[in-house]
């Protein structure tokens, strides 16, 4: 957000502003050190507030140790000024951290917000009274010096919409779509494989960039890249943030939808497949005294043995209802994992293995219970119903 400078003249180079929060300046907790190392991530933050600095360069710009500036941050964490995501090299050394300067505090008591909509009595009465003089002393009179030259900048902005309440509302409607992409990078990012290691900040900047369509797209077709990289003989996948910033799934083939009736064949695994063995796990058992996996759940085992053999099923038109409340996880993915350790807690028979991908209720197992009530809500026997 800073301004570059302009060399030449006085020499001035580099960020011109720091944009910090104004009741830094005043705040008698903080030593100079710490207004001093706000000010220079002040410098270079961009639109939502973020950069990414080396602690060892902001001690060499301050002309102090790095000890110093690492203790003024912690001070600046504490005291709400900073948000800190820490990073690492693969090597395991540490990196430059990613800092959000935070320019609104959280407000400590809502209920002593002002109302806006109720009009001050103390300020109703004073009338208003044109800019000036003050009231009883007149004037001086003018001396006879011309007015001064104006200045080579550009004449000052009046622009009425800097002042009014429009400004606010687009404030308002950034702050909520930001909220939404980090929601939709909170739900989709953990199903890439290398969401351990990926930056986080990283991820939801290169989102926030794309349109709500060009999100739902990279989502959809996430695992398809996933699986055509590995089977391209690739070892390493690039990270999410590089995923949605090169907008990689436009490399894919075109996406072939095939025209059917709503109860036609599903694939093992896809999204109305895994839908029916969501809701029959959640339904339990269908024989609860059955020695075997195939005595107590024979439905799902039959469906899990056509899946062996790589054969799907034929599924009513509730199940195909369900597909748009589930997500691709690719194999392997700490969400995978997830998923296969639930199973495990509730005694649920696992899948058979599904190769590269299969597809869960979106937000992971903590998501069930609003799964459930959709397949209830689809149909009032809820989700015992077999496989037509």
């Amino acid at each position: 957000m800073g301004t570059s400078g302009v060399s030449g003249g006085g020499g001035v180079t580099g960020p011109r502003l720091s944009i910090i929060p104004a009741r830094a300046a005043t705040d008698r907790s903080l030593k100079p050190r710490d207004l001093q190392v706000l000010c220079v991530l002040g410098r270079h933050t961009d639109n939502l507030g973020w950069c990414r600095r080396s602690q060892v360069r902001m001690a060499d710009e301050m002309g102090c140790a790095r000890s110093t500036v690492f203790e003024a941050v912690e001070r600046l964490v504490k005291a709400g000024y900073l948000e800190r995501h820490e990073q690492e090299e693969v090597s395991g050394r540490d990196s430059a951290h990613w800092y959000r300067v935070i320019l609104d505090p959280v407000h400590p008591n809502l209920a002593l917000v002002r109302n806006a909509d109720e009009q001050d009595d103390s300020t109703a009465e004073i009338p208003c009274r044109p800019v000036g003089t003050p009231a009883g002393i007149s004037a001086p009179p003018a001396g006879p010096e011309p007015a001064p030259p104006a200045g080579p900048g550009p004449a000052p902005i009046n622009d009425t919409s800097l002042t009014t309440p429009l400004n606010a509302e687009k404030e308002r409607g950034r702050e909520d779509d930001q909220k939404a992409v980090e929601r939709w990078v909170k739900k989709t990012h953990p199903g890439w494989p290398s969401y351990i290691s990926d930056s986080v900040p990283k991820a939801v900047s290169a989102a926030y960039a794309l349109t709500a369509a060009e999100r739902e797209t990279a989502a959809d077709r996430m695992a398809e890249y996933v699986a055509s990289a590995k089977v391209g003989g690739r070892t390493v996948i690039c990270t999410f943030a590089v995923y949605l910033t090169e907008k990689r799934w436009e490399k894919l083939p075109p996406k072939v939808e095939v025209a059917g009736r709503a109860d036609d064949y599903a694939p093992p695994f896809g999204p109305v497949w895994m839908g029916w063995v969501i809701a029959a796990v959640i339904g339990g058992p269908e024989n609860a005294g059955g020695a075997t996996q195939a005595e107590r759940w024979p439905k799902l085992d039959a469906l899990y043995r056509l899946a062996h053999r790589g054969t799907g099923y034929r599924f009513s038109e509730r199940w195909h209802g369900l597909k748009g409340l589930m997500v691709a996880v690719p194999v392997g993915t700490p969400q995978w994992i997830e998923w296969r350790d639930h199973f495990a807690r509730q005694g649920w028979p696992w899948l058979p293995d599904p190769g590269r991908v299969a597809y869960f209720p979106a937000g992971g197992p903590a998501g069930l219970a609003e799964f459930e009530q959709a397949v209830r809500g689809n149909h009032d026997a809820g989700g015992r119903e077999a496989v037509e």
